[in-house]
């Protein structure tokens, strides 16, 4: 199995001559042609739950959500709705003893439907999207284990894709400092390379001050929930830049 840590990075990439948006077509049509999955589970750190309880989008049909505000008129005209697979819901609702609940008040936010918008324009598979929350990088993996015993139950073809940014200082933007890699995402991509996804679970412990400085988007929850789906033994660095100042974009395949 195969599953994917993506940056989705800023909206105005929808209106951009961006080579990212180029990255994340390449990676989509070698998902197609390799895997074509059924499903594309979805976790952005946009959709985040301040109770404490994991939710999952419930609804037949899975509608884009513009969530960013004061950008260009042109970037509103951009939008990406998708079907769910309303019984992979279901089942990994009930395999997750009342961790993971239901709802029907989201849909797909600009993490998740800007990557996909690339990805996966025409024949799209079903979209599965489950919430962050701030409990620990362990809720997070047990999630993701929860959620791989569901694909297996149901013997979906499915992969997951988490995304978010590495390092997501924004008020360093506005300094005008030049954009240079962070401490932290050399640390990160050095566990990728070398293997050692249990330090990744643990990054916040083993290097604070370096996890500090670099504030990741969404306190890298969609990761770990990955990370316990997937169980990797091998990751690959597809893509790293820094378009900005405090602002990294990566991109990474995690296999089984």
């Amino acid at each position: 199995m195969i599953g994917f840590f993506i940056s989705h990075g800023s909206p105005t990439i929808l209106i951009e001559e961006n080579k990212w948006k180029d990255l994340l077509k390449e990676i989509g049509k070698e998902i197609k042609e390799k895997y074509n999955p059924e499903t594309i589970i979805v976790s952005s750190p946009h959709f985040i739950s301040w109770t404490g309880i994991h939710y999952i989008e419930k609804t037949e049909k899975l509608e884009c959500i513009q969530d960013y505000y004061g950008f260009p008129e042109e970037l509103y005209k951009y939008c990406y709705d998708a079907e769910n697979d309303v019984e992979l819901v279901k089942e990994i609702v009930n395999l997750s003893n009342g961790i993971i609940k239901e709802d029907d008040k989201w849909g797909l936010d600009h993490g998740a439907w800007i990557p996909l918008y690339y990805m996966f324009p025409k024949d799209k598979p079903k979209i599965v999207t489950i919430s962050i929350t701030e409990n620990s990088p362990e809720d997070h993996y047990k999630v993701g284990e929860v959620i791989k015993k569901a694909v297996e139950k149901l013997n979906r073809n499915a992969i997951f894709l988490a995304t978010g940014s590495p390092t997501h200082r924004l008020d360093l933007f506005y300094f005008k400092i030049k954009p240079k890699p962070s401490k932290f995402d050399m640390i990160l991509i050095d566990l990728v390379k070398n293997g050692n996804f249990n330090d990744i679970l643990r990054i916040r412990e083993l290097y604070p001050k370096e996890y500090e400085a670099a504030m990741p988007e969404g306190d890298l929850n969609t990761l770990y929930m990955l990370l316990g789906y997937l169980k990797p033994k091998k990751g690959e660095i597809l893509g790293y830049e820094v378009p900005w100042a405090g602002v990294s974009m990566v991109a990474i395949s995690f296999y089984d």
